[in-house]
């Protein structure tokens, strides 16, 4: 598809991580959306080895020898924790290619089918809570497309990555409502804000609203909802009809008590 969006020991180690914050990961900690302290993302447990622009970077001749340079190693990925997994996530080095294709929502799932560390982010049971943090935390009045587009495409990642299914599924019906506060909060953000949030930006925040409000328990949209969706995962406007239908459903969900 063509561009058309900005693309010591180590066993003793793991007893103590397991021992001090392996548990965490299994717990669901997202029942009172608890504050979550994220560390500096310079400073985390692993980082990618060879990153493009290095020397070594330079010698790869495929896709797949940068796509096998940038797996996190297997012994290591299950005991990071979920705030750590988070950070590596959005400083994917291939992060970019999300925006390689015509729909953002196709770009986003070749990054779920070819990074092994957004699918294991997708699994843990604390990732709803960790992800929603992390949203709510950013301040999209920093944006400014010219000088900070990288700022701008990654609040679109992370809102494709908060309404994942299998991250909605977790959610129960009254942190659905928390969330979906928080992305009208940001969507009405971004529509003040066009010169740094233009269409294809704003796009994403109401494909991940409509995912949040019409997903079943399960994380699953009815064919009718998927089809709506999709257009919310182009560069264009909706048309008008979808628009208003789109609008009505987002008064009609905050309008219930």
């Amino acid at each position: 598809m063509k561009l058309t969006f900005l693309k010591i020991n180590l066993p003793v180690l793991c007893i103590v991580v397991i021992f001090l914050s392996g548990c965490k990961k299994d717990e669901p900690l997202i029942s009172n959306f608890e504050d979550i302290q994220f560390p500096n993302d310079n400073e985390l447990s692993w980082d990618y080895p060879v990153k493009p622009g290095s020397d070594k970077w330079k010698t790869f001749h495929s896709y797949a020898e940068m796509l096998e340079v940038c797996q996190i190693p297997e012994i290591q990925l299950s005991y990071l924790p979920t705030e750590e997994l988070l950070l590596i996530c959005l400083k994917y080095p291939l992060l970019l290619d999300i925006g390689a294709f015509n729909f953002f929502s196709d770009g986003y799932s070749s990054f779920e089918n070819n990074f092994n560390g957004i699918r294991e982010l997708n699994k843990r049971n604390d990732a709803s809570a960790v992800i929603y943090n992390y949203y709510r935390q950013i301040k999209l009045e920093n944006a400014n497309i010219y000088s900070s587009i990288f700022f701008v495409f990654k609040v679109s990642v992370v809102e494709y990555t908060l309404s994942a299914p299998s991250v909605i599924s977790k959610y129960s019906a009254s942190q659905r409502k928390e969330v979906a506060t928080e992305l009208l909060s940001k969507l009405n953000i971004k529509k003040l804000l066009p010169d740094n949030f233009p269409i294809n930006y704003q796009n994403s925040t109401y494909r991940a609203l409509f995912m949040i409000i019409k997903c079943d328990e399960a994380g699953n949209l009815s064919p009718e909802d998927a089809r709506i969706a999709g257009y919310f995962t182009g560069v264009g406007a909706a048309p008008e009809s979808i628009m208003k239908q789109v609008e009505e459903i987002i008064n009609q969900y905050f309008a219930k008590k």
